[in-house]
C-alpha cells in the first residue's frame, strides 16, 4: 500500500509542541534525560524515536547531534540547535524557545505555501483532466469514439495527443514542485550563533561550533551572508550580538513566507504556459477532433 505523504505544516508543528512540553518540564526543574524520556513515552509514535534516541543519548553523555540525524526536516533542524545547547552549556529553555520558534515559522510557511498554491494546483489537474473527459462524453452520447482513435490515423492522433499530455504534466509538475519548494533551514544559522554566544563563547569559536552541530545533524546551513552582515554591525556599532541575531533570523523567516507567497501566486500564471502551448492542442487531438470524426463516421455523409 502506498503511504499517505506526510504533511509538512503538521509535523513542523508538531516539532514546535514538542519542544514547548520539553521547556516546561525543563523550566520545572527536569533534566534533559528526564524531559526527553518523557516526551519518549508520551509522545505519538512517528515522534517517540527521536525523543527515545536523544534521551539515550544524553543518558549516556554523547553528543545529541547524531541523535537527530535520521529524523525529519523539522527535528533536525530544532535538533542541531539543542544539541549545540547542550554541548557548550548554553541555556537550554532558550535553545529549545528558539527551536520550536523556528519550527512554528518553519509551519507557518508550509501552510501558506499550501494554501495559495491549492486553487492553480487543482486548475491544472482539472485542465489536464478535460481531453479525455471530452472524448468520454463524446462515446456516452452513443458516438463511436474508440473506433475512430483505434483506427489507423486515430492512433497517430491517440499517440500525439497522449504525448502533449504527458509533456503538460511534467511540465506542471515542474513548475509547481520549483515554487512549492521551501528551505527548513531559513535563520538557523543566526540561531545557533545565537545560542553559542549566550553561553560565553566568543564570535569565532561560536561559528565553528555551529557548523559542527549541524554537520553532526546532518542540516545544510543557508549562505552565512546574512550572518555576517549582522556579525559585522554588531562589531563596528559594539551591539549585543544576540539580541539582533535573533531579530535577523526573524525577519529572514518573514521575508522568505512573503517570497513564498508571491511564488505562489505567480505559479497561477506560469501555468499557462504548460496548459496552453500543450494541452489545447492535446484537446483538440484527443477530445474534439475523434469526437467530430466520430460524429460524422455515424452519419451518413461520406468522410
Amino acid at each position: 500500500m502506498r503511504r499517505r505523504r506526510a504533511d509538512p505544516a503538521a509535523e513542523a508543528d508538531a516539532v514546535a509542541a514538542d519542544l514547548d512540553r520539553i521547556g516546561a518540564l525543563v523550566s520545572a526543574g527536569a533534566t534533559q534525560v528526564g524531559a526527553w524520556s518523557y516526551l519518549a513515552a508520551a509522545a505519538p509514535g512517528p515522534m517517540r524515536p527521536v525523543a527515545t534516541a536523544v534521551a539515550a543519548a544524553a543518558g549516556e553523555g554523547r553528543p545529541l547531534g547524531g541523535a537527530f540525524a535520521a529524523a525529519p526536516d523539522a527535528w533536525r533542524s530544532a535538533g542541531s540547535v539543542i544539541a549545540l545547547a547542550a554541548e557548550t552549556g548554553a541555556p537550554l529553555v532558550a535553545a529549545l524557545g528558539a527551536a520550536a520558534n523556528g519550527a512554528r515559522r518553519t509551519a507557518e510557511l508550509q501552510r501558506v505555501v499550501a494554501a495559495s498554491m491549492a486553487g492553480p494546483v487543482a486548475s491544472a489537474r482539472l485542465v489536464l483532466l478535460l481531453p479525455p473527459a471530452t472524448a468520454l462524453l463524446g462515446w456516452a452520447f452513443g458516438f463511436d469514439v474508440p473506433g475512430v482513435l483505434l483506427s489507423g490515423p486515430g492512433a497517430l492522433i491517440l499517440v500525439a495527443g497522449g504525448a502533449l499530455l504527458a509533456a503538460a504534466a511534467v511540465w506542471s509538475r515542474r513548475l509547481v514542485r520549483a515554487a512549492r519548494w521551501t528551505s527548513w533551514t531559513v535563520g538557523l544559522d543566526l540561531d545557533l550563533v545565537a545560542t553559542a554566544v549566550r553561553a560565553g563563547l566568543p564570535v569565532t569559536r561560536a561559528r565553528e561550533l555551529s557548523r559542527q552541530a549541524a554537520a553532526d545533524a546532518v542540516v545544510e546551513l543557508p549562505p552565512p551572508d546574512d550572518l555576517d552582515a549582522v556579525l559585522a554591525f554588531a562589531t563596528d556599532a559594539g551591539l549585543p550580538v544576540v539580541a539582533l541575531l535573533t531579530a535577523e533570523a526573524d525577519r529572514l523567516r518573514r521575508a522568505a513566507l512573503a517570497a513564498a507567497t508571491v511564488r505562489a501566486e505567480a505559479l497561477a500564471v506560469r501555468l499557462l504556459l504548460p496548459l496552453g502551448l500543450l494541452v489545447l492542442p492535446a484537446f483538440l487531438l484527443l477530445g474534439a477532433l475523434p469526437v467530430g470524426l466520430a460524429v460524422l463516421a455515424s452519419t451518413a455523409l461520406p468522410l
